[in-house]
């Protein structure tokens, strides 16, 4: 008797895991290439929707990328003043600006390094537009995701760009433009240096 109900119950549980792993792996692979698909597939590229991030707040870009809000994908620009950080949400489609949203420096708790990271990128010659036409140019892609970081001391741009079926990540130096070098991943898979 215990094994009539022992068997169903561990086929059951084997079938549960089974689609919960399916739903899982479907999730992050499945989710990057949406993501890369709905940003390739636009009318309003990368550069466009910083450009009206950075209009709408006065402020310049530190970070794009594509995000799924209420069943659809948007661009959400980070952009930073000299005392706001703004997260601004930009329709691919039609490239106007959907939502701000922002927050005083003064009312966040920054630590040091975080405020000479925001100055740092404000003095920077180049500017993520620059970065991701950098990127662009050099993979012959379209730019996906892009962000300014602080990589151990080293002030650069980071581009995603994609191109038939590989993700290029480009790394620019902030100061220079130069990039500083390129890895590639197929299949929206991208690797990490």
């Amino acid at each position: 008797m215990l094994r009539t109900k022992l068997i169903p119950a561990t086929t059951a549980a084997v079938i549960a895991l089974g689609a919960a792993g399916v739903a899982f792996a479907d999730s992050g692979e499945n989710g990057n290439s949406k993501e890369i698909s709905a940003v390739l597939e636009a009318k309003t590229s990368i550069s466009q929707a910083i450009a009206a991030a950075e209009s709408e707040t006065g402020g310049r870009a530190m970070k794009v990328n594509v995000e799924r809000k209420e069943g659809a994908y948007v661009y959400e620009v980070k952009t930073v003043t000299k005392d706001k950080v703004s997260e601004v949400t930009v329709d691919p489609a039609s490239g106007k600006v959907t939502g701000t949203e922002g927050e005083s420096l003064i009312a966040k708790v920054f630590d040091g390094e975080d405020q000479d990271e925001f100055a740092k990128l404000a003095a920077s010659p180049v500017t993520l537009t620059t970065a991701v036409a950098t990127a662009e140019h050099e993979t012959g892609g379209k730019a996906i995701e892009a962000r300014f970081e602080n990589d151990d001391g080293k002030l650069r741009f980071e581009v995603e760009t994609a191109k038939d079926k590989a993700v290029h990540k480009v790394r620019i130096d902030a100061a220079s433009g130069k990039i500083v070098n390129v890895s590639t991943a197929e299949g929206g898979e991208n690797d990490e240096d």
